[in-house]
């Protein structure tokens, strides 16, 4: 598995992310998030589970705000990186949007890593609590910051594929967005509220991505007619 250079936001961050304490402050971090949610997550309860100081975890991020943009970064940096990676040998632009749906529904080798996470545990956080990253009253100057790049820089390349596989296509970023969405959204939907989708009965990636290629398909094939 190619292990990709990823690099987010260094305004995320006030020390190096990679030293020893930034590295375990970014494990640890992720575990808790994950096990308890941002609601619940303090710097506090993480500088106990790590055996430092409250104030040592300030020296890194400002605010738990900043640590979860950060693992979102990291998610949406990747898997840009990876669709962008996997699909260069492939000339079919249709072939290259299938791969690009099964990565981004979670399709992935067993061996994946981003930086020093496993991207599964950053899919995850991505899906339960990413969009508390961006849905808050300073999101407007989040974005003049260019924090939410990597989840556009994604959607831009969802778009040119589809915009490759159907050249008539008028909303191909409209689309390729709501791809992105749907599937995160969708595998939430699987999980806590079964009844918005026939998707719960398996909760398989596989069929989310199959159902998503297929939604693709037709859509492309209508916006050709």
């Amino acid at each position: 598995m190619a292990r990709y250079l990823i690099e987010p936001d260094p305004g995320l961050v006030l020390r190096d992310p990679a030293s020893p304490m930034g590295s375990r402050i970014l494990s640890e971090g992720l575990v808790l998030m994950n096990g308890i949610g941002l609601e619940a997550f303090t710097f506090k309860k993480l500088a106990e589970q790590i055996g430092c100081t409250e104030v040592t975890v300030y020296h890194y991020f400002a605010n738990k705000q900043r640590l979860l943009q950060y693992y979102f970064q990291v998610y949406w940096l990747w898997l840009a990186t990876h669709c962008q990676q996997e699909g260069k040998g492939l000339k079919d632009p249709i072939e290259r949007l299938r791969g690009d749906i099964k990565a981004i529904c979670g399709m992935w080798p067993a061996d994946a890593r981003a930086t020093q996470f496993d991207p599964h545990d950053l899919r995850r956080l991505v899906i339960n609590e990413g969009s508390k990253s961006f849905m808050h009253k300073n999101v407007d100057s989040d974005n003049e910051l260019k924090l939410f790049k990597p989840y556009k820089d994604l959607c831009a390349h969802i778009a040119m594929e589809v915009k490759a596989g159907s050249p008539r296509m008028k909303h191909a970023r409209s689309f390729a967005t709501t791809l992105v969405e749907m599937a995160h959204s969708l595998e939430f939907a699987m999980e806590h509220l079964p009844a918005l989708t026939e998707l719960s009965e398996r909760k398989d990636r596989k069929q989310l991505a199959a159902y998503l290629c297929d939604l693709t398909e037709r859509y492309l094939r209508a916006s050709a007619s």
